[in-house]
């Protein structure tokens, strides 16, 4: 199968368009024109992490101190490729001022968007910082927060088993703290599984703090990177679910283990439609937001003694199922790469991928 990059062809107005009108072009808006209407509630998002070149090369380019993919430049861009919502970092906003947030409400309203607002584990531990965000939340009439409580992998991130306990220890002391604070501002916060909690193991603190305001941001694929089913990831954190990254996964293997990419809906091996349905029948209101990110492979190197140093053995069990149920049945060779490619071509790939996602969840998911 080719490469995102060997399908696409950058617009020629893009050739000659400069850097910035070309970030905030939006040549996608043929996307919503294409599409059906669906008879299901509108629950299509996309995700601020959809766009990391985009909102990385605008940082290097931009000199303004300002968010580089603001709140109403994002909801607009949102809006043309036929999202029904926004899942927005709260540094987005470009203020916190109450007649600026009613602006982008109301922008919000008048496009018949929702929107979630995702904020950093940090902000769980402050209840300062918190009530803040709580208040951005009343003013733009959110009710559904994301977090992660790892920025990166955990198998990267801890050197031995013991920070890891502290770690979960912190985590656990954090969020039976905060939960008052989210029961008194009726605000709902899902913690995804970033790469970082087994799914019993997320499931079971939730479990222990049983509250209906703190849940679980589903994400589809993460826990492929531990070596688990998402069908039997999507089943134990359902309960639980808040919100999701929806998103769908290619692998590769390689001699330390395997590579990991994100790939346009409908590219990957996971049974989006059914993962969908396990999450529906749990919360009807779910929003499926996408989580699409162009770059290069993700390497998982499970064979290696460190990457099982923060669990209590090497699981021989675990790793035989996910190699017979999934890396012995691998269907790509060659995972796509967009390192080696120009800034355009970058751009183009990752406007590309975020556009068929969104026809494939339309159309053959019926979001």
């Amino acid at each position: 199968m080719n490469t995102p990059s060997d399908q696409i062809h950058l617009p020629a107005k893009a050739e000659t368009a400069s850097r910035r009108e070309f970030l905030y072009s939006i040549p996608a808006v043929t996307v919503v024109q294409s599409l059906k209407t669906s008879l299901t509630p509108k629950s299509y998002g996309i995700a601020y992490t959809s766009f990391p070149i985009r909102t990385n090369h605008t940082e290097q380019s931009m000199k303004s101190s300002g968010p580089s993919l603001p709140a109403d430049k994002f909801i607009d861009l949102v809006k043309s490729f036929g999202g029904d919502g926004c899942q927005m970092d709260i540094a987005q906003l470009s203020s916190t001022e109450a007649d600026y947030l009613n602006r982008i409400r109301t922008s919000l309203e008048e496009k018949e968007m929702f929107l979630e607002l995702s904020i950093s584990g940090r902000m769980l531990k402050d209840k300062e910082a918190f009530s803040r965000v709580a208040a951005v939340a009343k003013h733009l009439g959110v009710t559904r927060l994301r977090t992660a409580l790892l920025g990166g992998r955990r198998y990267e991130e801890f050197a031995e088993m013991k920070k890891w306990e502290d770690f979960v220890a912190q985590w656990q002391q954090s969020l039976r703290q905060i939960e008052p604070v989210l029961k008194q501002h009726k605000l709902l916060v899902g913690v995804e599984n970033h790469k970082d909690w087994l799914a019993d193991d997320l499931a079971e603190m939730l479990h222990r703090i049983s509250s209906p305001y703190l849940g679980a941001c589903v994400d589809f694929g993460n826990n492929l990177a531990l070596l688990e089913d998402s069908i039997q990831v999507a089943q134990k954190l359902a309960p639980y679910v808040v919100t999701t990254h929806l998103k769908d996964m290619a692998i590769s293997p390689y001699q330390q283990g395997f590579e990991l990419s994100e790939v346009p809906l409908g590219d990957g091996f996971l049974p989006l439609a059914r993962i969908i349905r396990i999450i529906r029948r749990a919360r009807p209101d779910v929003h499926f937001c996408l989580e699409m990110i162009t770059r290069d492979p993700l390497k998982v190197p499970y064979s290696e003694d460190k990457y099982w140093v923060t669990f209590k053995d090497r699981d021989i069990v675990r790793m035989r199922k996910f190699e017979n149920r999934f890396l012995k049945r691998a269907s790509r060779k060659t995972l796509p790469r967009i390192n080696n490619l120009t800034i355009d071509r970058r751009l183009a790939v990752e406007e590309e991928n975020v556009r068929r996602s969104t026809i494939y969840a339309k159309k053959t998911l019926g979001l």
